[in-house]
């Protein structure tokens, strides 16, 4: 008889430290962590199992020869069909099991953390997860970082519901979950927390860093375990020293931030275009992912290069293998690829997009300063990369983090430093919005604006 309120005040203390104190929700910030690691390496899993499926590889940019997989049949004409094979399931999916009133992928994180208290529905944010891997692995160019930062924001509304949490700790655990998510997926825990803080929190509390860092050391922990460890990009040591080239330097920065914010245009004026011309002709939305895929392949027949996440192009740029014009046009191209998958209803991120982008653009730089300097493509190249990001997403302290993690290149340090500052200053001067806040603004709300509400 006396077991059952025994087990009662047992569990209604255990809900109290978890709902009331920090130390209780510093628990929930590393089982936050836990899940969206698990979540991110899936979706990974997910990403790579279909990418093999339909090419034979798991990284069709290696060979960019006809499918071996299970259009093998088809020849070069694969790439048409992938994505609209893609497109096919992505569109009843995301009609049946993906709206959301907050949007999706990183602005939809935004919107709620703004409007809400940042949690997403796990419902929806699976499917994104789901239709983002179909995307992905069917030659779309997108990344993986909006959809699996929406499901690490979606993990804490499983402990949040449960335990009646105060918003404010809702809020953190749901940008912890952000942060953790794509830190497994980039294998950047420290670019992950400081991603959280900048962009989705706004917010560099101690606590706010606490939270975020336990939930990022716990997914890439357990991301580690499951998928192994390597540098995302492994380069030989690089470094750049002197006032002339860290002149360069500069001026690559500030091109950094005019192509980041052209790339964030051309993403917003490729889905205006996209959704007046299906309205026009009154496609139904769950058929225009499908109808859209023969743009996305028709990219692809010109420029296979752009499959994807295209990781194995940004390796040879940096290596040197292209020529200036070649890296200029895989630019040019990326964007146009990026922006043609997500204007017609294929979901994903920009993050990875906009490190190809910066690769391209810093490799052809290098090449036409310092074209009798094999290592000026790599070392110009990681440079730009961080610059796009920054000039596309201003956050530059994330830009910063993210490269050194990705790359190890330490030595880079003050040279990527000064390019992120310049083109984060030069996309301000530019424009109010980002990449990201740019869709919350066309919903009208601006988080930029100090009078908008924060809490």
């Amino acid at each position: 008889m006396t077991t059952r309120p025994a087990c009662a005040r047992l569990r209604s203390a255990l809900l109290g430290l978890l709902r009331d104190h920090r130390s209780g929700l510093f628990m929930l910030a590393i089982a936050v962590g836990l899940a969206s690691g698990a979540g991110a390496v899936l979706f990974r899993l997910g990403i790579d199992a279909w990418t093999r499926f339909l090419t034979g590889a798991q990284d069709y940019t290696l060979s960019l020869g006809p499918s071996t997989g299970a259009l093998s049949g088809l020849g070069r004409w694969f790439l048409v069909v992938a994505p609209v094979l893609s497109g096919l399931m992505i569109g009843p999916l995301m009609m049946r099991w993906g709206r959301a009133p907050t949007g999706h992928g990183v602005s939809g994180v935004l919107w709620s953390s703004r409007l809400s208290d940042g949690a997403m529905a796990p419902g929806p944010a699976a499917a994104t997860v789901v239709s983002a891997a179909l995307t992905i692995g069917g030659g779309g160019s997108v990344g993986p970082e909006g959809p699996i930062a929406e499901l690490g924001a979606s993990a804490t509304s499983l402990f949040s519901r449960r335990l009646g949490l105060p918003r404010r700790a809702v809020r953190l655990l749901a940008a912890a979950g952000t942060a953790a998510g794509i830190a497994a997926a980039f294998n950047a825990p420290l670019a992950g927390a400081f991603f959280a803080m900048e962009v989705v929190l706004i917010d560099f509390t101690v606590d706010a860093f606490a939270f975020v860092v336990l939930a990022c050391v716990s997914s890439t922990v357990l991301s580690h375990h499951l998928l192994g460890v390597s540098l995302s990009l492994s380069l030989p040591s690089l470094n750049l020293t002197g006032d002339t080239q860290l002149g360069w330097v500069a001026l690559l920065g500030i091109l950094g931030g005019l192509i980041g914010v052209g790339f964030s245009r051309a993403r917003y004026l490729s889905a205006d275009a996209a959704t007046a011309g299906a309205d026009r002709l009154r496609l139904p939305r769950w058929a225009r992912p499908a109808l859209g895929g023969l743009l996305v392949g028709g990219v692809l027949l010109v420029v296979p290069e752009t499959y994807g996440e295209s990781s194995a192009i940004l390796g040879r740029a940096l290596d040197g293998r292209y020529t200036a014009l070649a890296l200029a046009g895989l630019l040019l191209a990326k964007i146009i690829a990026t922006a043609v998958t997500l204007a017609v209803g294929m979901p994903g991120g920009v993050f990875a997009p906009s490190l190809f982008i910066g690769g391209m653009l810093g490799a052809c730089f290098g090449t036409i300063v310092a074209p009798d300097r094999p290592e000026a493509a790599a070392v110009f190249g990681v440079v730009g990369m961080g610059a796009v990001f920054s000039g596309a997403a201003r956050a530059p302290i994330t830009s910063v983090v993210l490269i050194i993690e990705m790359t190890g290149q330490y030595n880079l340090l003050i040279p990527l430093m000064l390019a992120v500052a310049l083109s984060t200053v030069t996309g301000r001067f530019l424009t109010r919005s980002t990449i990201y806040t740019e869709e919350l603004r066309r919903r009208g709300l601006s988080i930029e604006d100090p009078q908008a509400p924060t809490s």
